[in-house]
Formats: C-alpha cells, sequence, structure tokens
C-alpha cells in the first residue's frame, strides 16, 4: 500500500472546445394535408424510395420527391434531404395508422382473451376480452376491437373506428371526435397482449397523431420553424388562397432572410399574386400548370443542392434545366411575366433546337430587399454560419470579454465565415462599386476608406462593445459584396 499519488498531484482530463452546434440543412419542408405525418410534427426523408415506402407510390409526397431528389446540378450536388410538416387544416380526430407488416389471421383465431390499453384524449380505457376465434377476414378482426371500444362512454369511443388497410397491412384507428385529443397505448394489466409486434402493430413503427384544432396555413409554418429550423425553403402541397399565401408570407417576411417561401401560380392568377405580393421579401413565385409537374420546387431543389462548402459552389437560379414541359414560348408573355417578378420554365431556341430552362431567378420584396434567388438563399446560409460561430464561441469559452480581448474574440470567429464566403462565392472581390454604394459603405461604417475593402477584399468588418445599462452587447457590422449574377450578355460586332 502507499499513499495515493492525487494528494500532492491530481490531473482533470476533458476535451476543451468540444460543444458543436450545428448548421442548418437547407433543404425543402412541403407542408401537407396527409394524415400520415403526425399533427404538430415533421418527418424527414433521405432518398424518394424512403418517401415512396412511407407514403405509397401514387402518393403526391412521393411524385413531388422524385422531382425533387432526382435534379443534379452543374456543380454535380442534389438535394439530399426533404422533410414534409403537417398542415391540419380542419379540425382532426385522433389517429394511430398500424405499422406496415405482413399480417396472418391464424395469428389471431386462436386469442380469445385479447386486451390492450388505450389513452383518447381524456380517458384511458383497458379493453380486454377480446375474441378473435370466429373472425374469418383481417377485416373481422378489426370489427372486434372497434366492437369494443365503441362500448366505452363518451363520443371518442362511441364513434371511434378501426380499420384494415389491405394495401398498408396495418390496423387503423379513428377517434370519434374531433379537436385536441392525444392518443397513446401500453400493455393491459391481463389478458394477452395484442399490441406485440406481429400482431396489431401499435407500438414500433406505428404513426400516433394527435387530434388538434383546425390551424392557419402561417400558424403551421411558424409553429414547425420553432420546433425545426432545419430547412432553408417551404411550400404548400395544397392549394391556398390569395389572402392565405399572403398571410404566410407576410410571417416569413419578418423572419428577415431566413426561409425561401416559394408559391406556385397560375397565369390567370399571376397578377393578382404579384400584385398582393411586392413588398413582402422572401417570396418565390412560379408559374405552374396544374398536373404531376411541379416547377414551384425548383428554387428549392437549387438551394438544397447548394454545398456552401465547396469552393464557388453558389449558383445562379437561372439558366437551370430539368424535366419539365416549358410553360412560356413567346416573348409576349416572358414579358408579362417578368414585369410582374412571375418566374417561369420558358423556351428558346437556336439553329432549330429547343433550349429549355428556369427564369429567370427573381424574388418579392422591397428595394431594401435582397430580390435576386441566388443573393438572398446566399445570405439564408451566412446569417446561419455567423449565428452558429457565435454560438460554438459561447458555449466553448469560460467567457467573452467585454474589452478589445473581447471585440478580437468576436472577430476571430467571424473570420472563419468570412474565409468560407470568400470560398464559396458568396462575397464577390473586385466588384465595381458606383459613387452612390462607396457614399453609403462610408456613411454606414463611419470609416472613409471602407468602401475600398469592400470592393477590392469583397467584404469590410467591425466589431464595438456597447454597455447598454449594465448589460454588454457586442454589435459587430459586417458590409459585403455580394455576389451578383449575369442574366445576358449584349455584343457589339464591328467589321472593318
Amino acid at each position: 500500500m502507499a499513499i495515493s499519488i492525487r494528494r500532492y498531484v491530481e490531473i482533470t482530463s476533458g476535451v476543451g472546445a468540444g460543444t458543436i452546434v450545428r448548421l442548418r440543412e437547407l433543404i425543402a419542408r412541403l407542408f401537407s394535408t396527409n394524415p400520415l405525418i403526425p399533427t404538430k410534427s415533421l418527418i424527414e426523408f433521405d432518398s424518394a424510395d424512403e418517401v415512396r415506402q412511407y407514403f405509397g407510390v401514387n402518393s403526391a409526397e412521393y411524385l413531388r420527391a422524385l422531382f425533387y431528389f432526382g435534379w443534379i446540378s452543374l456543380l454535380i450536388t442534389r438535394p439530399n434531404k426533404i422533410s414534409f410538416a403537417r398542415w391540419a387544416e380542419v379540425d382532426t380526430a385522433p389517429l394511430i395508422f398500424g405499422a406496415v407488416q405482413q399480417q396472418s389471421l391464424s395469428n389471431w383465431t386462436n386469442i380469445t382473451d385479447g386486451a390492450f390499453s388505450i389513452t383518447l384524449g381524456s380517458d384511458t380505457n383497458e379493453i380486454s376480452g377480446l375474441d378473435f376465434s370466429a373472425a374469418t377476414s383481417l377485416a373481422d378482426v378489426a370489427t372486434v376491437i372497434q366492437t369494443a371500444l365503441q362500448l366505452q362512454s363518451g363520443a371518442m369511443w362511441t364513434a371511434s373506428s378501426v380499420t384494415y388497410d389491405a394495401s398498408r397491412g396495418s390496423f387503423n384507428l379513428t377517434g370519434g371526435a374531433v379537436g385536441p385529443a392525444v392518443v397513446s397505448v401500453s400493455a393491459p394489466a391481463t389478458g394477452t397482449d395484442i399490441l406485440i409486434s406481429g400482431l396489431l402493430g401499435w407500438t414500433s413503427g406505428a404513426i400516433f397523431s394527435n387530434g388538434v384544432s383546425a390551424e392557419d396555413p402561417e400558424e403551421a409554418v411558424a409553429e414547425s420553424a420553432a420546433a425545426s429550423s432545419n430547412f432553408g425553403s417551404f411550400g404548400f402541397m395544397d392549394d391556398l388562397t390569395i389572402s392565405e399565401v399572403t398571410a404566410v408570407a407576410s410571417w416569413n417576411n419578418t423572419q428577415n432572410n431566413s426561409y425561401l417561401y416559394s408559391v406556385g401560380v397560375s397565369e390567370d392568377d399571376a397578377a393578382d399574386y404579384s400584385a398582393a405580393l411586392e413588398n413582402l421579401s422572401g417570396v418565390a413565385l412560379t408559374e405552374v400548370l396544374y398536373g404531376s409537374e411541379y416547377p414551384d420546387m425548383i428554387p428549392m431543389m437549387i438551394l438544397a443542392a447548394t454545398d456552401y462548402t465547396r469552393p464557388q459552389s453558389v449558383q445562379n437560379y437561372m439558366y437551370k434545366q430539368f424535366a419539365l414541359t416549358p410553360t412560356v414560348t413567346t416573348d409576349a408573355k416572358a414579358t408579362t411575366l417578368d414585369d410582374l417578378r412571375i418566374n417561369y420554365y420558358g423556351r428558346t431556341q437556336t439553329a432549330g433546337q429547343n433550349l429549355d430552362f428556369y427564369q429567370r431567378g427573381v424574388m418579392m420584396g422591397l428595394p431594401t430587399a435582397a430580390v435576386d434567388m441566388n443573393t438572398y438563399a446566399n445570405e439564408i446560409w451566412l446569417k446561419d454560419a455567423v449565428a452558429v460561430q457565435i454560438m460554438s464561441i459561447f458555449l466553448n469559452l469560460a467567457r467573452i470579454p467585454a474589452n478589445n480581448s473581447g471585440k478580437a474574440t468576436i472577430l476571430t470567429a467571424l473570420t472563419e465565415v468570412i474565409d468560407q464566403a470568400l470560398l464559396n462565392g458568396v462575397f464577390s472581390v473586385g466588384k465595381a462599386l458606383s459613387s452612390i454604394q462607396k457614399l453609403y459603405i462610408s456613411q454606414l461604417s463611419n470609416t472613409t476608406d471602407a468602401w475600398f475593402q469592400v470592393q477590392n477584399s469583397g467584404y469590410w468588418v467591425n466589431c464595438e462593445i456597447v454597455n447598454d445599462n449594465g448589460n454588454y452587447v457586442a454589435e459587430y457590422l459586417l458590409i459585403y459584396a455580394k455576389d451578383d449574377v449575369i442574366r445576358k450578355v449584349e455584343g457589339t460586332h464591328t467589321l472593318i
């Protein structure tokens, strides 16, 4: 035995700077009324095949996912994830969609004392004494369960239904009343538990959806973003009224360049939508034809396929080609939609060869808003990258002092994002500035030569510590030359 060396030397080990703050994935989020999506929830998929397995081969979700995942950009990148969120358009009853599995009637007919416990709304009942011996089909099994549920008291129970879905191989329950109500199941106290795998399928793999009151579209988007901001663009699969679209756009406008709201409009409605939304930033309108083609998803796909970790990865949203039918083939219609800031999939031709591509990559908003899709998308990435970097230093450093050292810490953190923005092309180096832009930069920065750095280095940044009644705030100002894209080339040929 010996005296522990820890009495004299004690070393504590740990990993420093280990807390990682996650960057948003700038994927698409589609809002749907499909009851397979649990209320107040969202689901994410990594491939179109996963969407097919979940929603079915004939679902609108799968058709959209096929288009979304099927596109590969000129930089050989593609969307790698998509999310779906529920919009409860009407009051909704609690639902259970059983797990998709192989069902066999013989597994049921030897059960004469089946049981399980279930909660619907504020009531929990143990359902017992379920006798399936006389069942001649899986539909009969569902009827036995439904009959037992309907023997309970209250409309939620007496009007409930249980059906067998042969296409999914699942038993599905619908509560007897709509409105807020939780749904859950648990093992019974006695009897044969029919919740176990291979029987009812209301455990692993089942979809539980609570009953909710109807919600407005903007409420659905706001709650979804509050639950998870892991998306860059969004849209609704179901048709909204122009007032509903305007309400959603108004909410998105308050988010200040955080999400791209993509809306499909018909040619007949184009002027009305343009007038209603022209002053709201973050809205991309695209002409659509009703059917199985989804040109309104193009901005969402391009954004999701942009890998900001790669050199010169920012993209021009115009001139991108897709497997779509062009909706604009004349100068007259193109001019009309251009004036309304409505995007479209158009066709030109040279030497008899048709060239189809997305046009023109613009958005709604006031002159102070980013109205080019590439600029708006780039700022989404930049804001998130800066927020993640700042939050990382808050979580990994003991403190950020409210002095010059703290200023240096903030600027150092910003430098990493700035270097990435210079690499991926979000910042434009060597962009010629007008005299008005130079004066504006000088006034905003209170530095006469700040414009020179913006023009030649792509950015200017500064940080000051402000004492707000004892609450110290680091206020940084970043001015950068945004990446503009060329949409047209004009030449002059002089022959001598």
